[in-house]
């Protein structure tokens, strides 16, 4: 293997491990609040704050990542997230829950920025971008499917979340001094105004709008999916890690695929089908049938793992590698927008109406946002 394969094989790695731990625990956020007496609302505030406050941080991030060795911002965020982790697992009063959350929404956003910023910089411009792609997503994958089968195990052995929680939040500590081994990357002057040439424009402003479309239904997963699977299939903990955790670990095999396959088909052809897959799958998963809705929601996560290697494969396209970080924590905003936007109303609609009523929602959402991309087909060229 070459001396860039290799790094690629330790930054995605690394990368895994972080999400391993950040989305172990994410889809079982929702349960533990509600098992704290916190109400569809509050659960929706907390997750939509702790987002918002990540807005305000992904494009500064993304500009000092242009600015600053991104694995020194990779320290930091790590060492928010691991307070975020403690402090709730030691305090369940509303107030406090939220600015741990708040803490770690900055953190987590600032990671991904500054993760994103390593991984793109690392692989260039180069004819081996779409291999480079299918091996760091596809590790990521693999590591958040684990992750999320292991959390299940653990909560089925009746394990209590603040400890499972605070012991992760030992292991975010543990990943920060690790981070200090990460490449170093390259950072170039600040002008807007290249900033400003590389975004403005009509081919980079309808690829935001699918993105848009398309994070919308992260919202819903949030603050409905384990509940979803709690309440309307009736599965334990055990049963709930491994449905979401099997259906994400087959995206890391997705994605390798995908991305290969980028080598005979056109990335617009990758994009259509990562749309059609998600809407159809987000649909046909609201099956009372545990078995029927696992095989659909599986589809759904082939769904995401294409449109994730499509938006990988045309970031590291579309701009100039000096600047990416800057260019791709645009990009990072427009999903994180549509997820608060998803979870502000997904959160109230589920308690309200049944939890498997935003998963049919954002079905729709998904294949509107297939129409949009095949109406402007023109202008999607990555």
């Amino acid at each position: 293997m070459t001396t860039k394969t290799n790094k690629i094989w330790g930054i995605g790695t690394f990368n895994g491990s972080v999400k391993m731990l950040v989305m172990g625990i994410s889809f079982f956020w929702a349960i533990f609040y509600n098992s704290i007496g916190f109400t569809g609302g509050q659960i929706g505030i907390i997750l939509a704050s702790s987002t918002v406050v990540g807005l305000l941080t992904l494009i500064p991030s993304g500009f000092f990542n242009d600015r600053i060795r991104s694995k020194n911002l990779v320290s930091i965020a790590l060492l928010m997230i691991a307070t975020q982790y403690i402090g709730i697992s030691q305090n369940h009063e509303f107030p406090v829950v939220l600015m741990f959350a708040l803490i770690g929404g900055f953190g987590y956003n600032l990671y991904l920025t500054s993760a994103d910023s390593i991984f793109y910089k690392t692989i260039g411009q180069t004819k081996e971008r779409a291999k480079s792609i299918g091996i760091y997503q596809g590790i990521n994958y693999l590591s958040l499917g684990l992750g999320m089968m292991a959390s299940g195990y653990v909560l089925s052995t009746n394990i209590p979340f603040e400890n499972l929680i605070f012991y992760f939040g030992l292991g975010f500590l543990v990943l920060a001094v690790v981070s200090r081994i990460l490449p170093s990357t390259i950072t170039t002057k600040f002008n807007l105004l290249n900033y400003k040439k590389d975004l403005f424009n009509s081919r980079i402003l309808i690829f935001l709008i699918v993105i848009f479309m398309f994070a919308i239904h992260f919202g819903a997963e949030q603050t409905s999916y384990g509940l979803f699977l709690e309440k309307y299939l009736g599965l334990t903990g055990l049963q709930i890690g491994l449905y979401m955790g099997t259906a994400v670990f087959l995206m890391g095999i997705w994605s390798v695929i995908f991305a290969r396959l980028l080598k005979k088909i056109q990335a617009r052809s990758l994009l259509y089908t990562g749309l059609i897959a998600s809407s159809l799958g987000h649909l046909l998963m609201v099956n009372s049938d545990p078995v029927y809705s696992f095989i659909f929601r599986v589809f759904h996560e082939a769904g995401d793992a294409a449109m994730f290697v499509f938006f990988a494969y045309g970031i590291s396209t579309m701009f100039d590698t000096k600047r990416i970080g800057g260019n791709n924590s645009i990009f990072l905003l427009f999903i994180t927008l549509g997820g608060t936007l998803g979870a502000l109303i997904f959160g109230p609609m589920g308690e309200k109406y049944g939890y498997d009523v935003p998963f049919t929602v954002t079905g729709y959402v998904l294949f509107t946002a297939l129409l949009i991309a095949i109406i402007f087909h023109k202008k999607i060229k990555v």
